[in-house]
């Protein structure tokens, strides 16, 4: 590819002893509807044929780069960026596949509103030889897309890096795409370390420290291949040793998100982010232990990466605010009428019957909440208004009758 050129979208693919899906991968690429596009291949010195399977495809928008040494996803990827030439940036693991309108629809987003960053959702593959019953399977696909869905949250745009910290607004690393310039600017903080977890983490939360603009695509647009790697396994499929590497991996994630607040000179105002940080990724790796008969040994070992004093204090804070909010919902449930109402906010609808509450998904976000109550329900059932001069009405059924 002529470097003088920029594409809109650059799509980097580390590769890495994931070759029998590599086709798979490729092929949803190179056939993608829109073709303004750069793909760069990172062969983080895979010991299998990716030489071989990218010699298939010739195509002049493929970039093909080999590193000498096995150094790691978080790095494949930062060599990706050094080499990227396109208007925004996007990832693709090499086991996973995109959606083949994928770019068109983020070039259709672009084209309404230009923003750091344009989040799109997944849908998760879980292949059938995965031994784990039906039900487990459903809870499994749903949690992972649930995660990664661009339609879970109402994200404000004002506060993104809050929204990433406080997960309203997943880290992953895929599904999203990248304005190229936050991309290069994050790049030069990105430690030259090997980590097997928390690195998209650690890139996600550079990225939006910087990052001011948001929108996001409903459509399921990244084939999610569910994962049994060590970083998705617990207690009862890991070593010590594996559930050691974890630890060591998320408290230098944590660690080297510290290090570059410094550099920012905004420790000292971002440092309640860190901690929030550091908390749950203590959480998440406890949550991994559920393995009874050792559960003492591994929980040492996560001790000893995290600092428990830190851990008890920040719970002590987080009761707090958990408090408050849950003093709010109790205000709320007091002043909304328990016979009936409706409250559809977020993406989300609320609904009260006679005391039994029913949660449903919306399709569309809502940015300020409505609430139906019986009263307004009534109203709108027949009403008779005439206070307002120029506005005098009857309202039946809905169908509102001028006077």
């Amino acid at each position: 590819m002529n470097n003088n050129v920029e594409p809109f979208i650059s799509i980097i693919i580390p590769v890495y002893n994931t070759e029998q899906y590599l086709k798979r991968c490729l092929d949803s690429v190179v056939n993608q509807t829109f073709k303004d596009i750069e793909i760069i291949i990172v062969n983080d010195c895979s010991p299998k044929n990716c030489d071989e399977i990218v010699k298939e495809y010739n195509d002049e928008r493929i970039v093909y780069i080999k590193h000498d040494v096995n150094k790691g996803l978080l790095l494949a990827r930062k060599t990706g960026n050094l080499n990227a030439n396109g208007k925004y940036i996007t990832y693709l693991d090499s086991d996973d596949e995109l959606d083949i309108n994928a770019c068109q629809f983020i070039y259709n987003e672009y084209q309404k509103r230009e923003v750091d960053v344009i989040h799109f959702s997944a849908k998760a593959i879980l292949d059938n030889d995965v031994n784990i019953s039906d039900k487990e399977r459903i809870r499994a696909i749903n949690k992972v897309e649930w995660y990664i869905s661009s339609n879970r949250s109402l994200i404000d745009e004002r506060y993104l890096l809050s929204e990433v910290v406080l997960e309203k607004l997943p880290h992953n690393m895929c599904c999203k795409a990248y304005k190229k310039d936050i991309i290069k600017k994050i790049t030069e903080y990105i430690p030259d370390i090997r980590l097997m977890n928390a690195e998209d983490m650690l890139q996600s939360l550079m990225f939006f420290y910087f990052a001011s603009s948001y929108s996001s695509i409903n459509e399921k647009l990244y084939y999610y291949y569910i994962s049994i790697g060590e970083s998705n396994k617990n207690t009862s499929n890991l070593s010590f040793e594996g559930y050691s590497y974890l630890c060591e991996c998320s408290a230098i994630g944590c660690k080297e998100f510290l290090e570059f607040l410094k550099k920012q000179g905004t420790e000292l105002l971002y440092g309640f982010y860190y901690y929030t940080i550091y908390y749950n990724q203590y959480r998440f790796l406890k949550e991994k232990i559920v393995d009874n008969e050792n559960k003492n040994k591994f929980t040492e070992i996560l001790e000893s990466y995290f600092d428990i004093n830190i851990i008890n204090r920040y719970s002590k804070l987080k009761e707090y605010e958990d408090l408050k909010i849950q003093r709010e919902k109790n205000i709320i449930n007091k002043l909304t009428p328990y016979f009936f109402s409706i409250i559809m906010y977020e993406y989300y609808i609320n609904i009260k019957i006679f005391g039994i509450k029913i949660n449903l998904k919306n399709s569309k976000c809502l940015k300020e909440p409505k609430v139906i109550s019986l009263n307004s329900l009534l109203k709108n059932i027949f009403s008779i208004n005439t206070d307002n001069k120029n506005d005098k009405y009857i309202k039946i059924l809905f169908i509102k009758i001028k006077l």
